[in-house]
């Protein structure tokens, strides 16, 4: 992406309704946006329909972007995940969920944990991706965000809108329940 100046320069531009500069926003962000959306929805053609939409509301949105908190990219992934969310929520997706009460949980220490996430033979790689499949949407995002793409948990927050605190909580029951479904 271009230095802050020229992206601060396109933000308002496109406040103004200068047609290049949305084209050029939606080309330097599109793609993150549309991988952010592609992992959580699953579905290719759904991914389009909803990274359009939350790319659309972000234009619309332009006088509510303040660079002093967040890059423009994390600006609208922000947007494109709550466009998700609301997407998954209409269509009402099924997913294992740890929290049931007749599911038995194993309490992992931070070490034995550690020892499990951190044996890096094929077998156990295997076994930790299919326990991600079966985490829900959000969760597998946190975790790809986090774990995958290394995003801080300031930038999870902005995102989410959630504080660093409770993402730092939330981090660790996922890798509580992570841990359960592999020793299962």
């Amino acid at each position: 992406m271009k230095e802050k100046k020229d992206i601060y320069e396109l933000a308002e531009a496109a406040r103004r309704g200068d047609a290049h500069a949305c084209e050029v926003i939606v080309r330097e962000c599109g793609q993150q946006v549309f991988s952010l959306v592609r992992r959580m929805v699953g579905n290719v053609l759904d991914a389009e329909e909803v990274t359009q939409d939350a790319l659309m509301r972000g234009l619309q949105q332009m006088e509510q972007y303040d660079p002093s908190r967040a890059s423009l990219a994390t600006w609208f992934c922000r947007i494109a995940y709550r466009t998700a969310l609301n997407h998954l929520r209409k269509a009402e997706v099924e997913t294992l969920s740890l929290d049931d009460e007749e599911s038995p949980t194993l309490q992992a220490t931070d070490e034995q944990m550690v020892r499990l996430f951190q044996q890096p033979d094929e077998t156990r790689v295997e076994q930790l991706q299919k326990a991600i499949e079966q985490l829900t949407e959000e969760e597998q995002m946190l975790v790809t965000w986090f774990y995958y793409e290394e995003l801080s948990l300031k930038e999870i927050a902005y995102i989410t809108q959630e504080s660093v605190n409770a993402l730092a909580v939330r981090l660790y029951r996922i890798r509580q329940k992570l841990y359960n479904l592999i020793k299962r």
